[in-house]
């Protein structure tokens, strides 16, 4: 491992963790849903990575650690952040300060992880399908939508604006043809 304070500049270090932390942004940025398929260990920065997608799929091996305290940094990579407003502040600071494993079973417990399963990768796969047979657009605008930073009213306002483009989207209109003749609707799967 790198001496930072040796080989780096407090700016060339700024600019090196604003590139890491540009994971996690650009994960949350995202309209489409990310899916996190957590097989084994991550620790660090892979952790934060895995807590900045939408979903989370564990393995029975899967152990998530904010390990930054133990080696005398602060977890500098998003995870400080993301973790509170997916598990709570109490049980999040548990974790963040102490550095103590997430295992599998507390990832499905605290609802950090959606699902646990023996082949997490295939599950996720399973799961991005699944996603992909419902109308695009409507996934998209309520992946955006879903936002606890957002106050009660900004949600409002933006649902409405989403739900107009929902409503003039033509796959709103198949799913609706489809529920009046008894068929399953046919999605274009456009994921643009």
């Amino acid at each position: 491992m790198p001496n930072w304070r040796d080989e780096m500049t407090e700016e060339e270090y700024a600019g090196y963790l604003w590139s890491v932390q540009n994971v996690a942004r650009q994960l949350r940025r995202m309209e489409k849903p990310s899916i996190a398929a957590v097989g084994g260990p991550v620790v660090g920065a892979g952790c934060d990575f895995a807590l900045a997608c939408d979903l989370r799929i564990v393995g029975p091996d899967a152990i998530l650690r904010e390990g930054f305290v133990r080696v005398g940094l602060v977890p500098g990579d998003g995870g400080g952040w993301l973790l509170p407003r997916l598990i709570g502040e109490a049980k999040a600071k548990e974790y963040l300060l102490t550095g103590k494993d997430i295992t599998a079973a507390d990832a499905v417990d605290l609802g950090l992880a959606v699902d646990s399963a023996d082949e997490p990768v295939e599950h996720a796969y399973e799961l991005a399908e699944e996603l992909l047979e419902l109308p695009a657009l409507a996934v998209r605008r309520t992946n955006r939508l879903v936002d606890p930073e957002r106050s009660f009213e900004e949600y409002c306002e933006r649902a409405i604006a989403y739900q107009w483009e929902c409503v003039t989207d033509p796959e709103h209109r198949e799913a609706i043809e489809a529920f009046g003749e008894n068929r399953d609707p046919e999605f274009g799967r456009d994921y643009s």
